[in-house]
């Protein structure tokens, strides 16, 4: 078996305690403090998983982590966090939420990785495109 099999389903499994934990949240809760608890937590496992990952960078670790990649990323992962919220919180379905939103995103980055990355465009990624629209429209459909 090839080695990103095995991180796909770490990805899978924790995309889906995730998707329980955002719909199981109480509604009256606050948002921000929801994410500060459950950012915490992140940053605790991180830090306890942090010596198993050494990298091959010689720098601090604030200069790995001060960088605009890195408030790219914690930006993304704010705004995925707030919306699966408010998605749940206004009566979403858990099971479509996660295919709707990565099939959005994936078209979303379609011009960046053909622009930014010069990712080869092909008729089966056109047909792919195309699919993941239908998808999305058989998906959203009542």
């Amino acid at each position: 078996m090839k080695p990103f099999v095995i991180f796909i389903f770490i990805a899978a499994g924790g995309n889906a305690i995730y998707h329980i934990g955002q719909k199981t949240l109480a509604a009256t809760a606050n948002p921000m403090v929801i994410l500060m608890g459950a950012y915490g937590f992140a940053f605790l496992l991180s830090a306890a998983a942090a010596p198993f990952f050494q990298g091959t960078a010689v720098t601090s670790y604030s200069a790995q982590v001060l960088n605009w990649p890195v408030a790219a990323l914690g930006a993304g992962a704010f705004l995925i966090e707030i919306g699966f919220l408010f998605f749940y919180r206004t009566g979403g379905s858990l099971q479509w939420s996660g295919i709707a939103v990565n099939g959005l995103a994936a078209l979303m980055l379609i011009p960046v990785a053909i622009i930014v990355y010069r990712e080869p465009l092909s008729v089966g990624r056109l047909l792919g495109i195309l699919l993941t629209l239908a998808g999305l429209a058989l998906i959203i459909r009542k």
